[in-house]
């Protein structure tokens, strides 16, 4: 897949009330949070949309994406941002997981098959949609759930072509970092301590 057929999308709609502030302002090793995310999806898309209903975001220089449906989760951030895309295919990823790297992403697409929607799966039953690809055909299904108010990707995910990507240790694009999420100030210190580690190898 070429470059000029990916848009990513960076859900950073999350209030951050356990982290005390908006999780894409956060800093991580003096860089604001999105930024590594921005970075990871400019390395394989030619568009990236930011999902968010402040003007918090707009400094970065990519398209602010409101939620047609407010107060609805992150399900609507990918409805909005799907409806706005100007690519059938699209990866999202959560602003709160800046490891998640380009070549996992290149994998997941290698990986996604017919799947209109394909999640990374692990263990017994365990998913990440926030880090998933969505085909723009998608759209149709998730808004037939918002007019049932119905906002469970879960339950999407049932209704259409879906495709669940086996992830484990042994994948060389894996590590112990992949899928962590920034929701606590514990959570940031262990994430700098995985970059300082990183840097010293």
């Amino acid at each position: 897949m070429h470059n000029s057929q990916l848009t990513g999308i960076i859900l950073a709609g999350g209030k951050g009330i356990r982290l005390g502030r908006n999780k894409g302002l956060a800093r991580l090793k003096g860089r604001y949070l999105i930024e590594y995310v921005i970075d990871n999806l400019a390395a394989i898309c030619d568009e990236i949309l930011i999902s968010s209903n402040t003007e918090q975001c707009q400094k970065f220089g990519y398209p602010v994406i409101s939620d047609q449906y407010r107060g609805k989760g992150p399900m609507a951030g990918i409805h909005a941002c799907l409806k706005a895309s100007s690519n059938e295919h699209n990866f999202v990823v959560s602003v709160d997981t800046p490891f998640v790297s380009p070549e996992f992403i290149r994998f997941m697409l290698e990986n996604k098959k017919d799947g209109l929607i394909a999640a990374p799966w692990y263990g017994k039953d365990h998913y990440e949609p926030l880090c998933a690809y969505y085909h723009k055909n998608a759209l149709p299904v998730m808004e037939a759930f918002f007019e049932k108010n119905n906002y469970k990707l879960p339950d999407v995910f049932q209704a259409l072509p879906f495709t669940p990507v086996p992830v484990d240790y042994k994948l060389p694009v894996y590590h112990p970092m992949l899928f962590h999420n920034i929701n606590t100030e514990e959570d940031l210190s262990n994430a700098n301590q995985f970059l300082e580690e990183s840097l010293s190898i």
